[in-house]
């Protein structure tokens, strides 16, 4: 994995207090790899640790960005004799 070879370090941009049901609730926001992310601690009750969150959120993003693509074959499907007898019977020449 990522993440433990090459230790990236998430960048805060700042917080916000959540309204109405929420009010308890205190959201933090941090970019990593680019990719912004919030986490939240809940001052009434107790809530999941935010370093289980930090961590949870950085290997969802670390395994969307570190996902290889698949390489396109550039290999016709079909042969060219194939694709040219295709092309003859749309054209009615094949009879």
């Amino acid at each position: 994995m990522a993440a433990t070879k090459d230790f990236r370090k998430a960048k805060y941009i700042g917080k916000s207090y959540g309204t109405g049901y929420n009010r308890d609730f205190v959201y933090l926001e941090y970019e990593y790899r680019g990719v912004r992310y919030e986490v939240y601690e809940n001052r009434a009750k107790g809530n999941e640790p935010l370093a289980w969150q930090h961590k949870r959120e950085q290997m969802a993003i670390d395994e969307v960005l570190d996902r290889e693509p698949q390489p396109e074959s550039n290999e016709p499907k079909q042969s060219i004799q194939e694709q040219l007898d295709e092309i003859w019977h749309m054209l009615g020449w094949d009879e």
